[in-house]
C-alpha cells in the first residue's frame, strides 16, 4: 500500500491566493464540511473541477444511528467495544463516542487492506461521493468487493449518509492525512501562490478561454484534468522529459525539490539522460512562503528551450509550493493514475489477501505434541506460584516485580527468562497471583487454591481463556521502555491494547488453514499484515513472533520445524470460545489416559509413564522433586522432600502406604531407608513460638546444638534444662536449624509435643489487592450488547 504521507497547510500568498484559500473546501475531494459530522444541502465545484449538483440534506450520525434495526446497533457495539464502556447515555453520546479520533483510529486498525483503501478512495473522492464515482476512482472491475467494503464502513459507523452523497467520519479523513495516498493539495491549495494574470496566463497556455477570477481559473484546469481525451491532448504537446517528471510526482511523495535562478526556474537542473533528475522527492517539504515575487508575473513563452519543468510550472499542472519545492496537483494525479501511470487511485489495489502455500500434517502427532505443553503450563505455574509464595518478589514502586526476582524464578523452574516472564505474566491474568497491598509482596490469591482443586484439564482451560483476552504482552518484559529501562514483569508497561486482538487475529489466521495443515511464517505474517495494515512493520513482526511462542509453550499450537505452526484441536475450541469444562474435555480428548502408577528406581527416581491423575500427581509433588517434565514425568526422592511431606502431617506409614499402592514394583530399600531415617530424626528437635522456644527431649542434644558454632546466628539461649529460647520468629528457627543439619518439627502452642503441621507455602495468600481487570470483547449478538443496544434505543 502507498505510504502515508503528512499534510500540509495553505500559505498566505496574493489577494487571489486568498481567494483560492476561501474557495478550497469545493476543491477537496471527501465532501462536505471537514469540521462535523452533520451537514446540510450543498453544491460545488468538485474535486475533478465538475459542478456537483446540490446534494440532498443529509442527517446527522446519530440520526442515522437512530434509524438502524437493535441487531445492527448490536453489532456495532461488539466490533467497537470501546464505545460501550462505560455505557453511552443516548444515542447523541454513541454517536459522539464513534466520531472521537482514538475510537475512529482504534476502527480503522481493524480494517483490512482492501477496505482501507476504499475508505481512502472515499475521502478524496470528489462530491458528490458514491459507490458508483469510488468504483471509477479504484479502478476496479467489479464493483461487488466495494459496495461490500462500503457496508462494512457503514456498520462500523466509519461511513454514513445516503447513497448520493457518503460521507467518512472527518476524523477517518484525518487520520488518513492531508495528502493521503501520496496524493498531493488541490489544485486551489496547490497554485496558491499564483497572481491573477497568472492563472489566466495558465489557462492561455493551456488552451483554455480566460475567466473572471481565480476561482473559475481553477474550475476550467479542473475540468479539463476530469477530461482525459483534452487532457491527453494537452500532454502530447509537452517537451521530451515532461512524463518523466510526472511520474516521479505520480505516486507520492507529490512534493519535489528544485533549484531556482532570478527566472524562476533553473532549466540546468533538467539532465538530458534523466530530465526527472533535477526533482528530489520530500516526503515533508517546508511551510509554504509567499513566493509571489517569483512567480507573480506571467512566464513567457520559451521556445524550443523551453524546460520540462518550466513547461509544467507555466501551465498550471505543477505548483510552485515555495520558492524550491513544487507539488503535483491532487486532481492532475487523479488524470495520470487513471489513464496514464496505472488504471485507478492506488500503485498496488490489494483487492484480494495475498496467497499462501500450505503444508499439510497429520493431525494426531500434533495435537499430542500440542496436548503435552498444555499438560506442562499448569504444573509450571504451580511451581512458580509455590515458590513466590515461600519466597515471593516485592512490589516495586513503580509497580511489577523486579528483573533479578525474574531470574531467580527463572533459574528455579529451569526455564529461559522469557518463559518464567510468560508464567508469571498468564497468571496475573488468571488471577492467581497479586501485589499484596498489605505486605508488599506478590503472593498468590485465595482464587489459586480453588484452581488448585480443579482436574489436569481444567487448570489449563482457565489459563488459556485467561491468555487469549488478557492484555499482557509478557515480550515486552525486560525490553527498554522510554526512559531506557527495562519494562518490569507484571508493570503497566507490559499491558498492550493491540495484544489481544493480535491472539485472535493470528489463531484466525492458522484456523482457517485446513486441519492439521501449516504455512510458513513469512507467509502467516504477509496476510495478518494485508489483514491489519494499520498494524504492520517491525514491532507488530516482532510482536507476531513472540504471540507465537506463547501459543506454543501454552499448548495451542504445535510446533513445525520450518512452519508457522498447527493449531491443535484444543485450540481452536478455545477459538470458539466454548463453555471451559467443553475445552478441557477437548484438551482431554487429545492426551493419554491419565495413570495412577509410577515406576520406583534404586536411583531414588521415579517415573510417571504418563500423566498423573490430581490427587496422584499432588501427593508425589510432595514427596519428592520433579526433575523432568514431558511425555514421562521424572520424580526425585531427596532427604529434604521426605521432610516435606512430614512438615505436611504426613507420618512414615503414610509415606510406605502410599508407595506401596501406586508403585508397580516393590519398594527399592534405599528409599525405604531414606523415609524411616527421616522420620526418625524429623521432631527429635521441637520449634515453638514464644517468641520462639526450642525444647529438646535429650538436654545433651540440646548443649550440642547451643555449642555449634554455626547455630550462633540464631540467638538461642538456654533457660532451662532441654528448653532454649530465640528472638527469632519460629518459621525462621525452623529454616535456620534445617540449614544447618537439623531436622526440628513443629510443636504445637500448648507444647503437648504431638506433632503439627508446619505451616507450607500454599497457606501464604494475597488478603488485599487489586484483582486484573481487561476489557472483555463481547461477541455479536451476546446478551449484553443486544440489552445496551435495545436500551439506546428505547432513549432515543
Amino acid at each position: 500500500m502507498p505510504t502515508e504521507h503528512p499534510g500540509h497547510s495553505a500559505r498566505p500568498g496574493t489577494t487571489g491566493a486568498r481567494a483560492m484559500t476561501r474557495a478550497a473546501g469545493a476543491g477537496t475531494g471527501g465532501g462536505a464540511s471537514q469540521g462535523s459530522d452533520t451537514v446540510g444541502a450543498r453544491g460545488g465545484v468538485g474535486a475533478l473541477g465538475v459542478r456537483s449538483a446540490p446534494v440532498p440534506r443529509r442527517r446527522s450520525l446519530a440520526d442515522e444511528l437512530r434509524s438502524w434495526p437493535v441487531e445492527r446497533l448490536a453489532n456495532l457495539l461488539a466490533v467497537r467495544p470501546d464505545l460501550a464502556v462505560p455505557p453511552p447515555a443516548s444515542i447523541a453520546a454513541l454517536a459522539e463516542r464513534a466520531s472521537q479520533r482514538a475510537s475512529v483510529a482504534l476502527a480503522m486498525d481493524r480494517l483490512d487492506a482492501f477496505t482501507l483503501q476504499v475508505l481512502q478512495a472515499l475521502a478524496v473522492s470528489p462530491e458528490p461521493v458514491t459507490a458508483a464515482s469510488t468504483v471509477a476512482l479504484l479502478g476496479v472491475p467489479d464493483d461487488g468487493a466495494v459496495a461490500e467494503a462500503i457496508a462494512l464502513l457503514r456498520d462500523t459507523a466509519l461511513l454514513w449518509g445516503p447513497e448520493e452523497g457518503l460521507r467518512p467520519l472527518v476524523n477517518a479523513r484525518e487520520a488518513l492525512g492531508e495528502n493521503p495516498v501520496g496524493l498531493g493539495p488541490p489544485l486551489a491549495s496547490a497554485l496558491n501562490n499564483s497572481s491573477p494574470a497568472g492563472m489566466q496566463e495558465f489557462l492561455r497556455r493551456l488552451g483554455l478561454p480566460a475567466t473572471a477570477d481565480p476561482v473559475s481559473a481553477v474550475g476550467a484546469i479542473a475540468a479539463l484534468a476530469a477530461d482525459p481525451p483534452r487532457m491527453r491532448s494537452v500532454l502530447g504537446t509537452a517537451p521530451v522529459g515532461v512524463e518523466a517528471v510526472l511520474e516521479k510526482l505520480v505516486w507520492g511523495p507529490p512534493f519535489g525539490k528544485v533549484g531556482v535562478s532570478a527566472g524562476g526556474v533553473d532549466a540546468g537542473l533538467d539532465s538530458a539522460l534523466d530530465p526527472a533528475l533535477g526533482v528530489e522527492l520530500i516526503a515533508n517539504p517546508p511551510q509554504g512562503t509567499d513566493t509571489s515575487a517569483v512567480t507573480s508575473n506571467p512566464v513567457t513563452d520559451t521556445g524550443p528551450s523551453e524546460s520540462p519543468l518550466e513547461w509544467l510550472l507555466a501551465r498550471g499542472l505543477l505548483g510552485r509550493w515555495t520558492e524550491d519545492t513544487v507539488v503535483l496537483p491532487r486532481e492532475i494525479a487523479f488524470f495520470l493514475r487513471r489513464h496514464v501511470f496505472g488504471t485507478g487511485l492506488h500503485h498496488d489495489l490489494a483487492a484480494d489477501p495475498p496467497a499462501i502455500a500450505v503444508t499439510q500434517h497429520d493431525v494426531r502427532p500434533a495435537d499430542a505434541a500440542a496436548g503435552a505443553a498444555a499438560t506442562a503450563v499448569p504444573r509450571r505455574v504451580e511451581e512458580l506460584l509455590d515458590a513466590w509464595a515461600a519466597g515471593p518478589p516485592g512490589v516495586l514502586r513503580s509497580g511489577g516485580a523486579g528483573i533479578r526476582d525474574l531470574r531467580r524464578t527463572a533459574a528455579l523452574l529451569d526455564v529461559p527468562e522469557e518463559e518464567a516472564a510468560f508464567l508469571a505474566e498468564l497468571a496475573y491474568a488468571a488471577g492467581l497471583v497479586a501485589a499484596d497491598l498489605a505486605s508488599g509482596f506478590w503472593l498468590p490469591t485465595p482464587a489459586y487454591d480453588r484452581w488448585l482443586d480443579l482436574p489436569a484439564e481444567r487448570r489449563w482451560a482457565e489459563l488459556a481463556v485467561a491468555w487469549l483476552v488478557s492484555d499482557r504482552a509478557a515480550g515486552r518484559v525486560g525490553a527498554p521502555d522510554e526512559r531506557n529501562r527495562q519494562v518490569a514483569p507484571l508493570s503497566a508497561e507490559v499491558a498492550s491494547w493491540a495484544v489481544t486482538e493480535l491472539r485472535r487475529d493470528l489463531l484466525g489466521e492458522l484456523d482457517r488453514l485446513p486441519k492439521g495443515a501449516t504455512t510458513s511464517l513469512d507467509a502467516l505474517v504477509g496476510r495478518l499484515f494485508w489483514e491489519r495494515p494499520r498494524r504492520s512493520g517491525p514491532a507488530v513482526r516482532h510482536l507476531v513472533d513472540w504471540t507465537l511462542r506463547e501459543a506454543v509453550w501454552l499448548g495451542v499450537v504445535a510446533p513445525v520445524r520450518g512452519g508457522a505452526g498447527i493449531l491443535a484441536t484444543h485450540g481452536r475450541a478455545l477459538l470458539l470460545g466454548l463453555p471451559r469444562e467443553a475445552l478441557a474435555s477437548t484438551l482431554g480428548a487429545a492426551l493419554p489416559e491419565p495413570v495412577r502408577h509410577v515406576l520406583i528406581q534404586g536411583d531414588l527416581t521415579a517415573i510417571a509413564p504418563g500423566p498423573l491423575t490430581p490427587d496422584v500427581a499432588r501427593e508425589m509433588a510432595l514427596i519428592a522433586d520433579i526433575e523432568s517434565v514431558g511425555a514421562a514425568t521424572v520424580y526425585r526422592f531427596t532427604t529434604a522432600s521426605v521432610r516435606r511431606a512430614f512438615d505436611a502431617g504426613r507420618g512414615a506409614d503414610d509415606l510406605h502406604a502410599f508407595l506401596a499402592e501406586h508403585s508397580l514394583h516393590e519398594i527399592p530399600q534405599a528409599l525405604s531407608y531414606l523415609v524411616d531415617d527421616v522420620a526418625r530424626r524429623h521432631g527429635r528437635i521441637r520449634v515453638g513460638a514464644a517468641v520462639s522456644y526450642v525444647r529438646a527431649d535429650n538436654d545433651a542434644a540440646l548443649t550440642e546444638m547451643l555449642a555449634d558454632r554455626r547455630t550462633g546466628g540464631l540467638g538461642l539461649r538456654r533457660i532451662a534444662p532441654g528448653v532454649a529460647v530465640s528472638e527469632l520468629p519460629s518459621e525462621e528457627l525452623l529454616v535456620g536449624l534445617r540449614a544447618n543439619g537439623y531436622a526440628p518439627m513443629a510443636e504445637n502452642e500448648d507444647g503437648s509435643g504431638a506433632p503439627v503441621v508446619v505451616a507450607t507455602s500454599r497457606a501464604r495468600r494475597a488478603t488485599s489487592f487489586h484483582p486484573y481487570a481487561v476489557q472483555r470483547q463481547a461477541l455479536p449478538g451476546s446478551a449484553a450488547v443486544v440489552g445496551l443496544a435495545e436500551e439506546l434505543m428505547a432513549g432515543g
